[in-house]
């Protein structure tokens, strides 16, 4: 008679395996470490083979087990989908939770979302934002679009990358007659003040970015301030002041036309990444993870933490 696999066992080694660790694996599992060593025990009595080598408490997988751990992830992942498939109504939309920065979510984001609804009827997307890291770190969101590559246990993927582009409305420009670089001599100055400033920061502020181009001002600290680029984007938009508009934030407004270029880009890019699950939990995820590398036009690629 045949015996039967012990699904549990399984489960275990492919948990260490994949964590390369007992203590993660069993954090994962909902089990003490003891418990997941037994039953990867168990299964190298069942399979007669070793499948970790131990090396002064480290794992390390046997090449024969290392050649079988692909196979092995999926089919539990088939599994776990049957499962899923079972335990909810075959017509209730699974649900995907994103987190952003209120500038990012309104301003590149939810123009895009109407795409993802319409091509994706059976997903739901619920969208958190935050203005601090610590905030969505300690989130449960899915996914995340943020500037910064986390130090968590998750997947990092750069998505896309912005330029910081100098801009005002085309009233502001038209006031101060021929519209150019040198305009940023004499136009009031719309601020966007960081949360933790940074004087070699991935963001310039005004006194920076004109000090690198070898244009000195000595009233570049007067003009509106706003703790966010959203309300200032719309400053700039309502002729109040010159402002740095990062490109994913102002695209809209330079194609309407509220907004036009005063110069070139600042020379540094900075990347956006999204951030998720080592292991996407639903399909759903994966769904708008490719669709959201499509709308910003990249390929995912993993940038290790």
């Amino acid at each position: 008679m045949r015996r039967r696999v012990p699904l549990n066992a399984v489960r275990a080694f492919e948990a260490a395996a994949r964590h390369n660790s007992l203590v993660r694996a069993a954090d994962e599992l909902c089990v003490t470490p003891t418990a997941l060593s037994h039953q990867i025990r168990l299964l190298e009595d069942f399979l007669q083979a070793k499948l970790f080598l131990r090396k002064n408490s480290r794992l390390e997988l046997t090449p024969e087990s290392r050649a079988y751990l692909g196979r092995l992830t999926e089919a539990l992942d088939l599994i776990d989908d049957a499962i899923d498939s079972l335990r909810k109504p075959l017509d209730m939309p699974e649900r995907v939770v994103v987190g952003a920065s209120a500038s990012v979510a309104s301003l590149w984001l939810m123009p895009r979302l109407q795409n993802f609804i319409r091509t994706s009827p059976n997903i739901d997307i619920s969208l958190t934002t935050f203005i601090e890291r610590s905030a969505i770190e300690s989130n449960t969101s899915d996914i995340w679009i943020c500037n910064w590559r986390t130090n968590l246990d998750r997947r990092v993927e750069l998505l896309l990358e912005e330029e910081i582009i100098p801009v005002c409305s085309p009233q502001l420009a038209e006031e101060y007659g021929e519209l150019s670089f040198d305009s940023l001599r004499e136009l009031p100055l719309v601020h966007v003040d960081r949360a933790k400033p940074d004087s070699n920061g991935q963001y310039p502020d005004w006194e920076r970015y004109l000090r690198e181009y070898g244009m000195h001002r000595t009233d570049v600290a007067k003009g509106p301030r706003f703790n966010q680029g959203g309300p200032a984007i719309e400053a700039a938009k309502a002729g109040m002041g010159a402002l740095l508009g990062r490109s994913i934030l102002i695209e809209k407004a330079l194609k309407s036309g509220e907004l036009v270029r005063l110069g070139e880009p600042y020379p540094v890019r900075n990347p956006y990444y999204i951030v998720s699950p080592l292991q996407a939990s639903s399909q759903a995820i994966n769904t708008f993870k490719d669709w959201i590398f499509a709308e910003a036009g990249t390929q995912p690629g993993v940038y290790a933490s």
